[in-house]
């Protein structure tokens, strides 16, 4: 364990930035909205994707748009695999369960769903060690917070809140190389309603949230169909812990930290006591079931619809081509093969850059 980093976040000046924004106004985009992908238009002797059918909630009726070049594919890790199987792309036996006609075997569409399983725990520190109060509670410290940030967009409340981390290797993990980090260490100076969905809110005091996240888990989980219908949700299966050997490297994860901020110089100072329970770290089966109940995403879904070399492996090709088809390309988090060691965003950014080169010279 070396240092702390800062968390970059997608904040500029006090507010919340989005990707997206950079398009509006553009002429050579056309955005339809309240819209829903309903099939790839693919024909099924050439298996050549010439555009999509959508259905617009607005005018009540399916359109068609058609592509002059390629179609591409960027609707996430959990409906790229979805319209995917709409189209009959995908494991012929899925599709028959939905009566839907397969148009290529691609056997790896839906699987090797991977994402961040994470622990987090709340410690009650003393007053002045924690931002509860200027944000989660009327009062003084909250008037004043809200009134700097309405002012010029900085205090407390222009915080991103999750500000810094660190990565973890303990030499002792067999599935990472050396050096890799096994495990990132986050940290938000209040209670942390975004990971606390199971935990009381506190009605006084002040609090840390640690948010333990297992960066590389051997379980891996599935996107499946529902219905043949384009406007049921897929069945997402995120399979979390479905490898015992994931249960134990978090009861480790976790056991650590929480060592450091209970007995560790410097910190059994500032820590008043556990919120709301304390942890079982003497028993493993006790560690092993408070994992399972604590655990949630880490919201770093990837994966449904890897990169590789063949459709035997994968999705698409390193040019982000689907297999088996033509004229059609994936670019978003699903062609992930493997998921990186911290935040995926920066990955998907890195795989619209290269899909911009890619697709504008050929």
């Amino acid at each position: 364990m070396k240092g702390l980093t800062h968390c970059v976040g997608t904040v500029h000046r006090g507010e919340r930035q989005g990707s997206f924004l950079y398009l509006k106004n553009k002429p050579n985009v056309t955005i339809l909205y309240g819209v829903h992908s309903k099939k790839l238009l693919i024909d099924p002797a050439t298996r050549i994707c010439s555009g999509v059918s959508v259905i617009s909630e607005a005018l009540d009726h399916e359109i068609s748009v058609y592509a002059s070049r390629e179609v591409i594919l960027s609707q996430g890790v959990f409906e790229t695999p979805k319209l995917l199987m709409l189209s009959g792309v995908s494991p012929a036996a899925e599709l028959a369960k939905h009566g839907i006609t397969p148009t290529v075997e691609s056997p790896h569409v839906r699987q090797h769903l991977l994402d961040h399983p994470i622990v987090p725990f709340v410690l009650e520190v003393k007053d002045g060690y924690s931002l509860d109060n200027h944000i989660l509670r009327p009062g003084p410290l909250n008037d004043k917070a809200l009134s700097t940030y309405q002012k010029d967009k900085t205090g407390p409340a222009s915080s991103e809140f999750l500000e810094l981390a660190k990565a973890a290797n303990g030499g002792l993990d067999p599935f990472g190389p050396a050096g890799q980090p096994h495990f990132e260490l986050d940290f938000v100076g209040l209670f942390s309603t975004a990971f606390q969905w199971h935990y009381p809110m506190p009605e006084k005091g002040s609090h840390i949230t640690v948010i333990v996240d297992l960066l590389r888990p051997l379980s891996e989980g599935e996107v499946t169909l529902n219905s043949s219908n384009a406007l049921v949700q897929p069945n997402i299966n995120l399979n979390f812990f479905g490898n015992n050997l994931d249960i134990l490297a978090m009861r480790e994860g976790v056991r650590w930290p929480y060592d450091l901020f209970t007995k560790g110089a410097g910190f059994k100072y500032i820590v008043v006591s556990e919120y709301p329970w304390k942890m079982p770290l003497d028993s493993d089966d006790d560690m092993s079931r408070a994992v399972l109940d604590r655990s949630q995403t880490g919201f770093h879904p990837c994966g449904t619809a890897r990169l590789s070399k063949s459709i035997h492996q994968g999705v698409v090709d390193s040019k982000l081509r689907v297999h088996g088809v033509r004229n059609l390309r994936i670019a978003d988090a699903s062609v992930i093969p493997i998921i990186p060691d911290c935040r995926i965003q920066n990955s998907v950014y890195l795989i619209g850059e290269k899909a911009s080169y890619t697709f504008g010279g050929s």
